[in-house]
């Protein structure tokens, strides 16, 4: 099975088209988090998700305790997947039309709320900390959802992380950036390449 590979918290148009000349599946638009470097603006999102949808799949990262911002965001932006915080019902945003539900755990998260449809294995939350990698590949082990490694991971250390985890995909943002909300080129392309060959071994 081919390795789900996800570039997150874009901020710029040509971060966008790297990822998909790279041959990432996905890209993540942080919304709704206005002390992140990485948050846009609706409009900001709705623009970014336009320029390689037909390359890549937009996400949505949001805090979705706002159920009538959840709502305008995912009607403007319209995509493809929703990385859900602050609510355990994803049936808002499947009412919209989203295909793919992501809950944000930790390896302490074993019980996970019907309707979501992959799981997003985050112990840093958002910190850029390396996870534990034991305690992870037992987590995807034990999972009855897809597992999506994140937290820590570059083109250094994503190669050790997919072969001893086993997730069935991998995200990355901070360590991808030569700034906060910046991505660098070459870390973008490397972590992908890398990510690939690691799944293959």
């Amino acid at each position: 099975m081919r390795l789900f590979v996800k570039v997150c918290g874009l901020t710029r148009p040509e971060d966008v088209l790297v990822a998909a000349e790279a041959g990432a599946d996905a890209f993540g638009l942080v919304v709704g988090f206005p002390s992140s470097p990485r948050n846009l603006s609706l409009r900001e999102a709705r623009r970014l998700a336009r320029i390689a949808s037909d390359r890549l799949l937009p996400f949505l990262v949001i805090d979705g305790s706002d159920s009538r911002f959840l709502e305008e965001a995912c009607s403007l932006i319209e995509p493809h997947g929703v990385q859900l915080y602050g609510t355990d019902d994803p049936q808002t945003v499947r009412s919209l039309g989203v295909k793919v539900v992501v809950r944000p755990v930790t390896v302490k998260d074993v019980e996970v709320p019907d309707g979501f449809d992959a799981v997003l294995l985050d112990e840093s939350r958002g910190t850029g900390r390396r996870p534990d990698l034991e305690l992870c590949a037992e987590y995807v082990r034990a999972s009855r959802l897809p597992v999506i490694l994140a937290g820590g991971l570059n083109p250094e250390n994503v190669e050790e992380a997919v072969r001893r985890v086993r997730p069935f995909g991998v995200d990355a943002s901070s360590g991808l950036e030569s700034s906060p909300g910046v991505k660098d080129h070459r870390k973008v392309v490397e972590f992908v390449r890398r990510a690939r060959c690691a799944h293959v071994r």
